[in-house]
């Protein structure tokens, strides 16, 4: 088994685009402004693990395993 743990600032998005203008491209409708955290404030702290011994793809959320299959973006995302 390999894993990797990683801490990333948040961001908060202070005006955020609502849709996208063009949905294949991901090109958002509107402009948005947001501002970045510093990592000493607040992070996400993200861990990951993958090993041929896994049979599926299986995700915690602060310490609740959360079923991932009805989440269609995520699902492509582990896929790739």
């Amino acid at each position: 088994m390999r894993s990797v743990t990683v801490r990333a600032p948040v961001n908060i998005a202070v005006i955020k685009y609502w849709g996208k203008l063009d949905e294949n491209l991901i090109i958002p409708l509107n402009d948005s402004i947001s501002g970045t955290l510093s990592i000493d404030d607040m992070c996400a702290h993200t861990t990951v693990a993958c090993s041929d011994q896994f049979t599926d793809d299986r995700m915690w959320l602060n310490g609740e395993e959360v079923d991932i299959s009805a989440n269609k973006r995520l699902v492509n995302c582990l896929k790739q």
